[in-house]
Parts: structure tokens; sequence; C-alpha cells
């Protein structure tokens, strides 16, 4: 069974990697600003624009919205459970879990309160818990959904040999990737113990999708396959986007693209 979803997902990327502009067919265009977007596995696109999340189907249709009016502008999302988004607040320390109608599930959460006020990332876990990363000590925290430390890393210049300075962390398929764009993309498994580093550097942001990692620079969109360290990649269909989100795990694959003015949308032929 391993063998044949393999296959398929050789297939799939191939077909990402291998075609040129021609495997792109855009489908739709939305008219907005923003500061980022991220899609999830049904294709939905999350779209980040100071302190103001709007969800849209893969149609380009606007689902829903949320606005947190006291806690600052939304610094990362995290939906790698497209009924539970995860929403973090560097400005203020607080961290926030919505539904998939974009309604708060509980409190806002404190990092103050835990301690964490100086914590600089911070992303979703497993079972409703989430990991922040803190600078004093070099440490990466993972806090229960009771609001528990369950996994501390240590200190990191002690289990990597140098300083990080990390500016994005995922959690995906049971791993912790943190990057430092000095160094790559670092490697915990979900105890927070060091795995490996990818050398991939000066990275902004990316994502993971059975442990392989697709990473936009400039005009080109790469995928870098952890298992196997091997690194491809192809053309986008226009070099000015401010943020490009792909989902693999719709037939078609889809492609978004924000750009100044204007939020496009593919389908990967």
């Amino acid at each position: 069974m391993s063998i044949l979803k393999n296959i398929i997902l050789l297939i799939m990327f191939s077909v990402i990697f291998i075609t040129g502009d021609e495997g792109y067919v855009q489908t739709g265009q939305i008219d907005t600003q923003g500061d980022f977007i991220r899609s999830d596995e049904l294709g939905n696109i999350f779209l980040v624009d100071d302190n103001q999340l709007i969800k849209y189907n893969p149609e380009g249709e606007k689902l829903h919205t949320y606005t947190n009016l006291f806690s600052g502008d939304i610094t990362f999302i995290d939906i790698q459970d497209p009924f539970k988004v995860f929403i973090y607040y560097k400005a203020f320390g607080q961290v926030e879990f919505l539904d998939q109608s974009l309604s708060l599930t509980s409190s806002t959460i404190d990092l103050n309160s835990l301690g964490l006020s100086l914590a600089t990332l911070a992303c979703a876990s497993y079972q409703g818990a989430f990991w922040v990363y803190d600078p004093t000590n070099f440490e990466l925290i993972r806090i229960t959904q009771g609001l528990q430390i369950s996994e501390r890393s240590g200190n990191l210049q002690q289990v990597t040999g140098f300083t990080p300075q990390p500016n994005y962390m995922l959690e995906r398929d049971n791993y912790l990737y943190l990057n430092d764009p000095a160094t790559g993309i670092l490697i915990f498994d979900k105890y927070g113990s060091y795995f490996k580093t990818i050398p991939v550097k000066d990275l902004a942001s990316f994502q993971v999708f059975d442990n392989k990692l697709i990473f936009v620079e400039k005009d080109t969109i790469s995928i870098y396959d952890t298992r196997l360290n091997e690194l491809s990649s192809t053309v986008l269909p226009m070099n000015d986007a401010k943020s490009v989100s792909v989902c693999l795990s719709r037939d078609p694959q889809k492609l978004y693209m924000l750009r100044k003015d204007k939020l496009v949308l593919y389908d990967i032929k």
C-alpha cells in the first residue's frame, strides 16, 4: 500500500515540477489586498490582511471573515487541520483557535500568562497543542490543549552547535520544521529532538506535504524531497506575487498567487 502511495505521489509531483507555464490554467481572480495567503488540504484559501482573516473556497467564493481588534496584526496562521485554524499574534503574544467557520473555539491564549512573553514563533501541533520558540533559552516548547508544557527541545545552541535565528516554524507528519535563513531548515521529531538540517537557505516560509518541502524563490517554485535529498523546480505563471500557496491533495491540484491588488487562482494540469 505504501509503495502504491509513493507511486501516486511521484506522479502528482511530476505533473507540477516537470511541466512549464502550460501546466497552469487560471480559474479565477479576486480583486483584493492582503499580506499573505495559505491553503488547507481541502483547497480553501485563507487571506491575512493586517488583523483580518478571510476564508475563500477553491472557486474563490468568500465564505467567512474573522477580525480581532485587540490583538494586533496576525503574524502567522496554521491550517494543517481544516477544522481547527491556528492564529498567532506576535506583538501581543497571543494565540487563538478557530473552527471551520472562523469562530473562536475557546478564549484567546495569552502567552505572557504562561511565562512565554518573549516567544518569537508559534505553530499548531497535534491534538490541539502548539509549539513556541523561546529565543531567551534557544528552546522549542510544546504546550498542550490544557496549557501545560509537554515537550522541550533543550538549548538548541548545545544541540546544534550554533546560535539559531529562526523566522518560521511548522509541524507536519509528526515532524517539526524550524527555518533558520542562514543555515537551513532544522527538523525535529514530535518530542522536540533534533533530527537533521536541510540545507535550503534564505527562505521566509514554506509548505510541507508528505515529507516534501515546497517553497518559492522569485518566479520559481521548488520541491525538496527530505528523504531522497532531491530538489526539482519549475517556473510560476507570474513573477510578481507577494505570497504563493499550493494544494496538492485535490484533483486537480491548486495554485494560488497573491499579487498587490488581486488573488489569482489556478488549476495545475
